[in-house]
């Protein structure tokens, strides 16, 4: 239930971005479901793909390997694969985990 909550919380935040930037929410795409997806008009900027993961304190210390876990979910289940249908080669990728109050982001991005 908590990813829930902070997937809602960055939608309500990403939806600001509107009418420059298409933002999608838990739509199928390669071999699997990404969390959101925001989409440029103009091919020449940045897509986004996040990945939201939620952990118990109790039982995950390392949230630097969850996150990462979360980048190599988008690699694996190919979740870029409408950006680079629509011409969108510049992609950021992000491994967003809770813990509780804490929040870690793993980022990568380049070219694809």
């Amino acid at each position: 239930m908590p990813e829930k909550i902070y997937h809602a919380f960055v939608l309500g935040l990403l939806i600001g971005l509107r009418p420059d930037y298409e933002i999608k929410s838990n739509r199928e795409d390669g071999y699997g479901r990404y969390d959101v997806m925001v989409i440029p008009q103009d091919t020449s900027k940045a897509g986004i793909i996040i990945e939201f993961k939620s952990v118990d304190p109790e039982k995950v210390k390392d949230l630097e390997q969850v996150a990462q876990l979360a980048l190599q979910q988008i690699e694996a289940e190919e979740y870029q694969q409408e950006l680079l249908d629509r011409g969108i080669h510049n992609i950021i990728k992000l491994g967003i985990v809770f813990r509780g109050k804490e929040v870690l982001v793993k980022v990568t991005k380049g070219m694809n």
